[in-house]
């Protein structure tokens, strides 16, 4: 598997150029499409572990630390959700977007996400919560992984704040 699926999903979700509303979290601005180079991180999730303890944990921490304009500008989520492969059921989509609904409400989670019904990204997500870090023109730069150790968030928010020369 490759990680090329993450890279349109990303990509499709940044640089929408009219107000994009998925599960919770704000509305992208309209008329803001990324440049070529622009960075942004996608934070895979897995939805069934929202309520366990570290899992949250540091997805709190990421979101109290890094600043709202970068969650809401340059980072999106990718929810996975666990799936019965001989038995596939909608519900489970819409049950891991009404998770997501209620835990950026309870929480004030400040991002939007989308559901990986596909399943590509699921690997990513099955140790609760992985980011990676998209440049528009060079692709993956860096991965990290729940529970992060200490610097790491002042590295994503670095890494997120670095702004292309031209």
């Amino acid at each position: 598997m490759t990680l090329l699926p993450a890279i349109f999903l990303a990509a499709s979700l940044t640089a929408a150029p009219v107000p994009l509303r998925t599960a919770g979290g704000p509305a992208a601005r309209s008329g803001e499409a990324e440049s070529a180079g622009a960075r942004f991180a996608v934070v895979c999730l897995d939805a069934d572990l929202l309520a366990c303890s570290p899992c949250g944990a540091s997805l709190l921490e990421f979101n109290r630390t890094v600043p709202p304009d970068i969650l809401e500008e340059r980072v999106v989520g990718v929810l996975s959700f666990r799936e019965d492969a001989a038995v596939p059921d909608p519900r489970k989509a819409r049950l891991a977007r009404t998770r997501w609904t209620g835990y950026c409400r309870a929480n004030g989670i400040r991002f939007r996400a989308a559901v990986d019904e596909t399943h590509a990204l699921d690997p990513l997500s099955e140790r609760g919560m992985t980011i990676l870090l998209f440049d528009a023109g060079a692709g993956i730069l860096k991965r990290w992984t729940a529970p992060f150790g200490p610097g790491v968030l002042e590295d994503i928010i670095r890494s997120l704040s670095v702004k292309k020369q031209l």
